[in-house]
């Protein structure tokens, strides 16, 4: 409980209390019906989504979408808004199918997922803006492998609400599926694995010396900046350091198709390509050798996926 909140629910009800006392001794007890309780339970009814969700992610999978407003929830410092009830269940159910029903099929159970996704996902309802003028935005966090924060909710399909955003900007196709949600979700999965079994530090020294911290953002122009390419790095992101160009690697690997891929490794050159050639290598051997898992059937599980959205039901949340 906040502590704030905590002393402030206390001397409301020390000074409840005196002021009762002084009531009772004035009118006497008589006047006091001692059985209408002043503390109410307010408990949030069950909806269809609520239901949906239990079925899908809490009984198979242990992991919890919050997609209700909670203060507490919620990065203070940016600005954000709720996520809306019809796209908190379109993002519910393409979640499951892109990211949840792909490791399902090449692992060949729910376990996979259950043991090692993590256990909370709080959806926002849009980019979380600065509060500076600089117009800059986040679309995505996550705290010690067990917490995602999705933001840019509202721009699903056709449902959105946004001030800063024009009402054109709605989110539909695979690319920027990828763009906005899962090249994030699929990024932050993979500190869940490096956090538990290292990787080798030979990963490490493929770009050592080229590593910038946080100046990636000035040193580069956006995140799919040829120069990123062509210093070995899948994204400008990867630049930062070695854990995020480990996850980065292995996220941008499983949200490109072949084709998407290719033109990466194109575009960086014979010397960029080889850097990154032997980068996806290391990560391939890792997920095998660790996990037991075939990035390339991973890839593919989810290539197959978002070649199929336009056959899918996104609203449909009947069990």
């Amino acid at each position: 409980m906040n502590t704030k909140y905590f002393l402030k629910v206390g001397l409301t009800v020390l000074l409840g209390v005196n002021i009762a006392a002084a009531l009772t001794s004035c009118s006497g007890d008589d006047d006091v019906d001692t059985a209408i309780s002043v503390i109410t339970d307010k408990q949030t009814p069950e909806n269809d989504l609520d239901r949906w969700l239990m079925k899908n992610y809490v009984e198979p999978y242990n992991i919890e979408m919050r997609y209700r407003w909670e203060d507490n929830e919620m990065q203070m410092d940016y600005i954000l808004v709720p996520a809306k009830y019809e796209n908190a269940i379109r993002m519910a159910k393409i979640l499951k199918y892109i990211c949840f029903d792909a490791f399902d099929e090449v692992t060949g159970s729910k376990q996979f997922i259950r043991n090692y996704f993590p256990k909370i996902i709080q959806l926002v309802g849009n980019p979380g803006w600065s509060p500076s003028a600089d117009g800059s935005y986040i679309l995505g966090q996550a705290e010690g492998g067990y917490k995602i924060s999705l933001y840019y909710v509202n721009h699903l399909g056709d449902q959105y609400y946004d001030a800063n955003w024009q009402s054109h900007d709605v989110i539909t196709s695979r690319e920027q599926l990828n763009a906005n949600y899962f090249h994030t979700i699929i990024h932050e999965f993979a500190h869940v694995f490096h956090q538990k079994v290292p990787y080798s530090n030979a990963f490490t020294q493929i770009t050592g010396t080229d590593y910038v911290g946080g100046m990636y953002s000035s040193v580069f122009s956006s995140n799919d900046d040829p120069r990123a390419y062509l210093m070995g790095f899948v994204t400008a992101y990867a630049a930062c350091n070695a854990d995020e160009d480990f996850a980065e690697t292995f996220s941008t690997y499983i949200c490109s198709t072949p084709e998407e891929f290719e033109l990466i490794l194109t575009t960086a050159g014979a010397s960029g390509r080889q850097l990154l050639e032997r980068k996806i290598s290391m990560v391939r051997n890792y997920f095998r050798s660790n996990w037991g898992l075939d990035l390339d059937r991973v890839r593919d599980a989810v290539q197959k996926r978002e070649a199929n959205l336009e056959g899918q039901d996104f609203d449909d949340i009947s069990i």
